[in-house]
């Protein structure tokens, strides 16, 4: 039996159809299409590569100053003690493309307020501060994306971060707050009265710390491991996890004016003397 013939004189393929020539025309239409995305996007990198920049400045602050306070949008910062010799001092590098932090510094009485914002909008937008302080300032950090870092303060320290971690390290004052939305949280060689370690999404670490009153260390997701000073105890003991291990190795006395709270919904609870 012969193959009927087509204008052209040849003989259809067998395997040729209205259907499958239809998927062949969406396969290299979705090719063209993937293309042009990727040329797009490309472009748009290389537009804000282009017009991204980043200034950078140095502030002195005055020796009055005995309360820092600094809220931004995003970017870290980092507070530390000046050393014997050194200047109190405000150090910071400003990024901006299709949007610019938006700085505001405030000197009022004993107290220096920085707050920066970026509002809404697409492109890069970050500022990042290096502060050196007197030791007996009180600070207070709080940024929605970035790191939060504080040293050798000797007074009562606040840092927050939405989207981050915290460090309090070589610090001695009344009150600690540690908070981090999706980080980590450390608390390392330092003395307070009470303090409060918290994160929705990370491990938080406590250790070298002085006698004191009440610590709270809370996570929803994420490690609890607390070294108590071997000084101090017995302590009333709140140590719970959902999911994980626990693990409680220091004297426990439930009418202890020393008061622990160490808590995960998913992870391991350590709470253990130096």
């Amino acid at each position: 039996m012969h193959q009927p013939i087509d204008s052209n004189g040849s003989a259809p393929h067998p395997g040729d159809s209205p259907r499958r020539s239809g998927l062949r025309r969406a396969v290299r239409l979705l090719a063209i299409l993937t293309s042009l995305a990727l040329v797009g996007g490309g472009a748009w990198y290389l537009l804000l590569f282009l017009v991204t920049r980043t200034d950078s400045g140095t502030a002195a602050i005055a020796e009055s100053v005995r309360t820092v306070e600094v809220t931004i949008d995003s970017g870290d910062v980092r507070i530390d003690v000046a050393g014997q010799g050194e200047k109190t001092e405000l150090r910071k590098e400003l990024t901006k493309s299709l949007r610019s932090p938006d700085e505001k510094i405030e000197h009022a009485g004993d107290t220096l307020r920085i707050t920066t914002t970026c509002g809404d909008g697409m492109g890069k937008c970050a500022s990042d501060y290096s502060l050196t302080v007197q030791a007996g300032t009180r600070v207070k950090v709080s940024t929605r994306l970035g790191d939060v870092s504080v040293t050798g303060v000797q007074a009562s320290v606040e840092g927050r971060t939405r989207m981050g971690s915290v460090r309090v390290e070589h610090v001695a004052g009344d009150r600690i707050v540690a908070a981090s939305g999706t980080g980590a949280v450390t608390l390392k060689d330092v003395g307070f009265d009470t303090a409060e370690a918290t994160s929705k999404m990370g491990d938080i670490r406590v250790e070298e710390i002085e006698p004191f009153k009440k610590l709270k260390a809370v996570t929803k997701m994420g490690d609890v491991e607390l070294h108590l000073p071997s000084s101090a105890g017995p302590f009333a003991v709140n140590a719970l996890t959902e999911i994980g291990d626990r693990n409680v190795e220091v004297e426990v006395n439930s009418s202890s004016g020393t008061a622990v709270e160490a808590r995960t919904e998913i992870g391991d609870v350590t709470v253990r003397n130096d």
